[in-house]
């Protein structure tokens, strides 16, 4: 039997290295966080200390019955000075082994033991993965495992499908959402899309427009000040005339208010901007004159569910500047994973709308739902 100690900065760190020096049947036979004191005394950080084998250890193995050996002893030979180790200790000992050695296995079948904890209840480990797998950031994964270890009651704990509920709805009280835009007849309401480019707003506007007049029978009607864009405009003009809507185009911030009273007799009107880079702060500011021009009563941020955490952080943060105050999520059908969503949505305190799931016009969108996107983020539930 092979063993080492490592020390890195993560857990992840640690066991990424343990699987490349030591494979992956390797057993953890320790895990703790220690203090180290920093150079020039500037306070200590603390990091984690592994150490693992390559393999079980025959004397400790469950069910095996040969006699531990003590360190710094060969196996097997007599020694007066040697203490003895009481059967308790073997077998507690043996049972923590044994454990250890589950996890590593369960994780290592999905390729995952990099991201071992080994704190982890074993019976809670499958949700662990499950968390793994849906790439949702790892500190929001020790805060969903603890609060599903403190929801579930003793006898819970045996059964994997308690569990999974518990998961999903420790999720699910992570996302904010709010209720659907509120048509109301003869009081003309204003929303607002916006967003970086490519994430489907043009699209997600007609598919709201469509769905509000033919299954609410609401007046509706459309402005676009989307004039940057080739064909931008041809393309709402195409989905007002199928819906059969007044569409109003507008290029400049001071012909705002003139469109918006051309649609005086409307309910609801929809407002498509152009895609503007979060980076390109003279691009928004001229988005926020347009829409203090139209003073809407709705601004919902469209992101692409398959954007990064990072990138869907950074538009949120620079969108901030135009008043957003809802999300909506689009492509989650092209997205292999949604857990960036879901470390957006914890930090983030804009509730989803909306969720959109393939291109179809006036279909594949529906109302923000808590529970049916946590189990679209843990892969519990097909988007069909």
């Amino acid at each position: 039997m092979q063993s080492r100690t490592y020390r890195a900065k993560t857990m992840k760190d640690a066991l990424s290295r343990v699987r490349r020096d030591l494979g992956g049947d390797a057993v953890i036979l320790s895990a703790r966080e220690v203090r180290r004191r920093r150079l020039f005394g500037l306070g200590a950080r603390s990091v984690v200390e592994v150490t693992a084998a390559d393999r079980m250890p025959e004397e400790v193995a469950v069910g095996g019955s040969a006699r531990t050996p003590v360190p710094g002893t060969i196996a097997g030979a007599p020694t007066s000075a040697a203490p003895t180790i009481s059967p308790a200790l073997q077998a507690r000992f043996g049972e923590q082994l044994s454990r250890l050695h589950t996890m590593v296995e369960t994780l290592s079948r999905q390729g995952r033991i990099d991201h071992l904890i080994p704190d982890v209840p074993t019976e809670l480990v499958p949700a662990y993965s499950e968390l793994i797998e849906a790439e949702v950031p790892e500190v929001l994964i020790h805060r969903l495992i603890q609060r599903v270890a403190e929801g579930l009651e003793p006898d819970q704990f045996d059964h994997p499908d308690a569990i999974r509920a518990a998961l999903g709805q420790a999720v699910a009280d992570c996302i904010p959402v709010s209720p659907p835009i509120p048509p109301v007849a003869g009081a003309r309401r204003v929303v607002a899309l916006v967003g970086p480019t490519g994430v489907g707003k043009t699209t997600t506007v007609a598919k709201l427009a469509a769905n509000f007049k033919l299954a609410h029978g609401a007046r509706v009607g459309l402005v676009t000040v989307d004039t940057y864009r080739i064909a931008a405009v041809e393309q709402l003009k195409t989905y007002a005339e199928i819906i059969d809507l007044p569409l109003s185009v507008v290029g400049d911030p001071s012909e705002m208010t003139r469109a918006l009273d051309e649609l005086g007799g409307v309910d609801l009107v929809f407002i498509d901007t152009a895609g503007r880079s979060p980076r390109d702060e003279v691009k928004i500011r001229e988005l926020a004159e347009f829409l203090r021009q139209a003073r809407p009563d709705e601004i919902h941020l469209v992101l692409s569910a398959v954007a990064g955490q990072r990138s869907l952080k950074a538009a949120v943060d620079r969108f901030a500047a135009v008043q957003v105050d809802r999300l909506i999520l689009t492509k989650l059908d092209e997205a292999d994973s949604l857990g960036g969503v879901l470390g957006l949505l914890v930090t983030s305190s804009r509730p989803v709308s909306y969720l959109t799931t393939g291109q179809a016009v006036p279909d594949d969108i529906e109302p923000a739902d808590r529970m049916r996107l946590a189990r679209l983020i843990l892969n519990q539930e097909a988007l069909s």
